[in-house]
């Protein structure tokens, strides 16, 4: 069997088209300029405008958060910057984020591909990170955009039909509006997608290729649902075929399987380097869609939306635009008049050839393929499938690669509209489609609007503050900048990446979602000296300010959006000395059951249940904090030295004195005094305690170190990188090569 077969060089499926020389080089020129200047209107803009987006999303008809809340900014993107930003400024000494959910490993949670790019182009061109990602985002679009078209001709032949199909690409308001503030490095990655099923394609029935899995690898750092939608259209493509029984293979062929299983698992093996780390660790799953759905204003609105918005609301920012819709239809019309065809063939009339839906293994497998992404888009909204199987990576966020499978899907049905009937209905709504949307990217390029800065922003907060910050869930512009003035808040931003299982709870706490002695004493056992709230508006705001008012000092203006509440604190350092004896006193009240980060059902409950229903785990935080108030005779300094090195000073210690270090316990910080280690154990709410059992003045030395599993990720990722190349390049050569040293008749 050829190894083309079933794929784009298969001449079955794909008709060769006739044009030759400067007639098609002439049309592949007009395509790509098209293309460009459709690219070029809608993001001109932000090309020659200032380096923050921000302001495009300031809007006042926007209210995406729950509580009808605004949420000022670029939120995501700013995060992303202020990301690289962190890991410049401070390498190699980046690891640990002493600033966000009250400390957190920075890369066994996130991707680490965006970060190393965006640093890489700021050192490439001198511009500043804002500026870079802006730029990042936007040509990204533009390179993905081109990558479709091309992947559209290869399974076309057709330039001008894959020309108009990738245009979709850009008139995605998910993939513009929504994606390059909020989800940028959907779009900065997008290109890997196309290019993924161009490789694929050109062989199907030869997965286990080198090209591939380097691919995939690279696919799984920058974006693993990029991966997961690659392989999931490898998967299901050949599964139809790999089954399938013909004249020239009357027997299923298992072997391609074979391969992309060993595809899969080698991938995985490239991306080692992040994926052990992430195993080993235990990640939450997406609070906007799991846990938190339980408490009352928590839930933001759902990111899907309705099958009807979903096919006919071609501007809705969570949905994908006419692509689906004139696949839909496309798929309908020709379906039907392949039924038609077949039902008045009589048995003189030739068989069905590759020219349907039915026998055109890359218009039925496209297809296929297209409807369980859409499934796993609805499966998001019911928590059927466990989200956090991707580093919390949620469904709707498919949305790009199934518009590039659509574009995909629509200019490979090219090849069967084979009949003036049929042209005269295929291309008429692919270019009226093509035309209305232009509407969209017209209104999109009035939206956008840049600025030179966003220091002047009411969230951004330069008060000297002693202890972390909170606010209630979720204002994501406070959030999101307070980390530019690298103030120490209880979550950084959103929903994701939390790493303390209190956090669940001091979500609720800060919005207020209990009496106000609970709330209070939460916040006291995390270092929170103030809990800010949103003067303008944010039903949460109101919740809050009614639950504590009278139990706290009266509001402090900060500027004309935000007030705070002080919470009294006796000693807001992040390292404080107490009695080691009375930490096991209370370390005896710790919850038997502890705490599962966002699992449905745990200890019993069902769902993320309010502290005000779990007396056990009220009266051990309350004890902790009650601990704290009491002191000792000793004091202990925190000073940090970079967010992987810390020095705590101890003095007037005597034997029974211990350290508490207010930052989330991992098993990747050390202690040492005097070159002796010294063990770290969790306490309270999931914080670090030190007890040396030593008297005097010392210095405890606390260092997080590069994880073991990530060392070995990395190894692992660089050994499978050899072995292939080893295995695919240099030895098939020595083996061409030693076969022609054989002399007839050494056999």
């Amino acid at each position: 069997m050829r190894s083309t077969k079933y794929g784009y060089l298969d001449d079955e499926l794909v008709v060769n088209r006739p044009i030759v020389g400067t007639k098609k080089i002439i049309s592949f020129i007009f395509a790509i300029l098209l293309i460009c200047a459709v690219w070029f209107y809608l993001d001109q803009k932000l090309i020659f405008g200032e380096d923050w987006l921000s302001q495009t999303y300031d809007r006042e008809d926007w209210r995406t958060n729950e509580g009808n809340l605004h949420t000022f900014g670029a939120w995501d993107l700013e995060t992303h910057v202020w990301k690289t930003e962190y890991i410049m400024e401070n390498f190699p000494n980046f690891h640990w984020n002493p600033y966000w959910y009250l400390g957190m490993p920075l890369l066994k949670y996130y991707q680490l591909g965006f970060y190393l790019v965006h640093a890489f182009f700021i050192i490439l061109t001198g511009l500043s990170a804002a500026k870079t990602a802006l730029l990042m985002i936007v040509f990204g679009h533009l390179i993905a955009t081109l990558l479709t078209f091309v992947l559209c001709y290869k399974v076309s032949r057709r330039i001008l039909v894959s020309a108009l199909a990738s245009i979709f690409l850009l008139s995605n308001t998910f993939l513009s509006i929504r994606s390059y503030g909020w989800e940028p490095i959907t779009v900065v990655f997008m290109f890997i997608f196309p290019i993924g099923l161009m490789l694929y394609l050109r062989e199907p029935m030869r997965p286990f290729r080198l090209s591939l899995i380097l691919l995939l690898g690279l696919a799984y750092l920058a974006h693993p649902l990029i991966w997961f939608s690659l392989l999931m259209y490898m998967g299901v493509y050949l599964l139809l075929i790999a089954l399938r029984k013909d004249k020239s293979n009357p027997e299923p062929n298992l072997y391609p399987l074979f391969g992309y299983v060993l595809l899969a698992i080698c991938s995985m093996l490239i991306g080692a380097v992040q994926f052990f780390p992430q195993i080993t660790y235990t990640q939450v799953t997406s609070g906007a869609h799991m846990g938190v759905k339980y408490l009352p204003f928590y839930q933001v609105p759902f990111n899907i939306i309705s099958p009807i918005d979903f096919l006919s609301d071609t501007g809705n920012l969570k949905g994908p635009g006419p692509i689906i819709m004139i696949a839909l239809v496309l798929l309908i019309y020709f379906a039907f008049a392949d039924f038609l065809k077949n039902r008045n063939r009589t048995p003189k009339t030739p068989a069905k050839t590759k020219k349907s839906i039915y026998t055109n293994q890359i218009i039925g497998g496209t297809a296929i393929v297209l409807f369980l992404m859409v499934m796993f888009y609805y499966l998001e909204l019911y928590n059927i499938f466990p989200m956090n199987i991707l580093r919390s990576i949620q469904y709707h966020r498919i949305i790009p690669e199934f518009i590039i499978t659509a574009a995909l899907l629509v200019a490979a049905m090219s090849n069967i509209a084979d009949t003036r009937l049929r042209k005269a209905f295929y291309y008429p709504l692919l270019i009226a489609f093509v035309l209305a949307s232009g509407i969209i990217i017209y209104k999109v390029q009035l939206e956008w609007s840049t600025v030179d800065t966003i220091s002047d922003r009411p969230e951004f907060i330069y008060d000297d503050i002693k202890g972390r910050i909170s606010f209630p869930y979720t204002d994501q512009s406070l959030s999101v900048r307070s980390s530019f003035t690298k103030i120490p808040q209880t979550y950084g931003y959103y929903e994701q990446g939390i790493t303390n299982p209190y956090l669940d709870e001091i979500f609720s706490v800060s919005s207020g979602f209990h009496a106000a002695e609970y709330t209070i004493t939460y916040l006291k056992a995390v270092n929170v000296g103030r809990l800010y709230v949103n003067t303008e508006e944010g039903e949460k705001s109101k919740v809050l300010m009614q639950r504590v008012n009278g139990s706290l000092s009266p509001l402090i203006k900060q500027n004309e959006r935000y007030s705070y509440f002080e919470i009294p604190l006796k000693d807001p350092g992040f390292a404080q000395a107490l009695s080691y004896s009375r930490s096991r006193e209370v370390a005896e009240l710790e919850p038997e059951c502890k705490r599962e980060m966002y699992k449905e059902q745990y200890c019993g409950s069902a769902g993320e249940e309010f502290v005000t229903n779990d007396p056990v785990e009220y009266r051990y935080i309350s004890a902790y904090v009650e601990l704290l108030d009491e002191g000792d005779q000793a004091t202990a300094e925190y000073e940090m030295i970079d967010p992987d090195h810390y020095n705590i000073h101890v003095t007037d210690a005597d034997n029974d004195t211990a350290v508490i270090v207010k930052m989330t316990f991992d098993n990747d910080f050390s202690a040492v005094i005097d070159g002796k280690e010294i063990s770290i154990e969790p306490f309270g709410p999931d914080f670090m305690l030190i007890w040396p059992n030593r008297s005097g003045d010392y210095t405890i030395e606390l260092k997080y170190s590069f994880n073991t599993p990530a060392k070995v990720g990395l190894v692992v990722t660089i050994l499978t990188i050899i072995t292939l190349i080893i295995y695919f390049i240099f030895l098939p050569k020595r083996l061409k090569t030693d076969i022609h040293r054989f002399k007839r008749g050494d056999m």
